[in-house]
């Protein structure tokens, strides 16, 4: 049989047996039943610690109630409106579950390559850049070091294996890299990981292949594979996954539609509503 331990006077403990559903709080009006709180403490618990726990859970539910009551009392004037706005709320609720399980057997969620090429040119106005991006390298090796130059042509090497040399030469000595080269990233982003003090980033970007900067700790470079300026188009595969949840959310719009549709012209051939305006 399932008991809950309470502190009374004296630091006493009074077990409540969960079966009967005895009051363990009493707060603005509502009780807090022992059987309300059993699953939220970790059975197995010592007696110290699931006391605590106990007492924790009781202090947070009185305060809430208190507040509630509070509330409640200071908005007495405006019991329609709270009433009228928890309707709208549960009703909201109600029609979001029955959207959402009525969906999950009716929604196709595969969207091809195809699809999404399709829904890319047929809209490539809406992918417009609004800053530059890029595709590109950094790194931070200490300032005056007797190979800087060395390591320099190998980090503005076109070849694999100069770049692989070099990436390994950082990792045995810890010098930092950051590599973008991979996907598009704006330019923006990218510069944080330098001093870069150059403001118009396009200007930059159209005669710029190569950046350094070197303070007193370390020189910074950066080196710019591909670049796309302001205004350009934003290549599919960066926008991939946002024409993918556009094409799920126009499908799921779609199915919600039909489901309004019908819901409407069964409750009208069966008479279920009236509307009574005259014309």
């Amino acid at each position: 049989m399932a008991v809950l331990a309470v502190a009374t006077g004296c630091n006493k403990l009074k077990l409540y047996t969960v079966d009967k559903g005895e009051a363990i709080a009493t707060a603005g009006g509502h009780e807090l039943y022992a059987s309300d709180i059993a699953s939220l403490i970790e059975p197995g618990l010592p007696e110290k610690d699931s006391l605590a726990a106990l007492q924790s859970i009781v202090d947070t539910w009185v305060r809430k109630e208190i507040k509630t009551a509070a509330a409640e009392a200071a908005l007495s004037g405006h019991g329609d409106d709270i009433e009228e706005m928890v309707a709208q709320y549960r009703g909201a609720l109600l029609t979001y579950r029955y959207e959402q399980e009525w969906l999950a057997d009716r929604l196709d969620t595969a969207v091809t390559t195809t699809q999404i090429r399709e829904y890319y040119d047929a809209n490539r106005d809406g992918f417009r850049l609004a800053g530059p991006i890029v595709k590109a390298r950094i790194a931070r090796i200490p300032a005056g070091l007797r190979q800087s130059r060395k390591l320099e042509e190998m980090f503005r090497s076109d070849r694999e294996e100069d770049r692989s040399d070099f990436l390994n030469i950082c990792q045995k000595n810890q010098y930092r890299t950051d590599d973008f080269s991979a996907e598009w990233t704006d330019f923006s982003t990218v510069i944080r990981q330098i001093p870069f003090p150059q403001s118009n980033f396009d200007d930059f970007l159209r005669t710029r292949k190569y950046y350094e900067v070197e303070d007193d700790q370390y020189k910074y470079m950066m080196a710019i594979d591909s670049y796309r300026p302001t205004g350009d188009y934003s290549p599919m595969e960066r926008e991939t996954g946002n024409i993918r949840k556009i094409i799920l959310n126009k499908r799921r719009q779609a199915l919600l539609g039909q489901l309004e549709d019908s819901l409407y012209t069964s409750a009208r051939d069966n008479r279920s509503f009236e509307i009574k305006i005259k014309r």
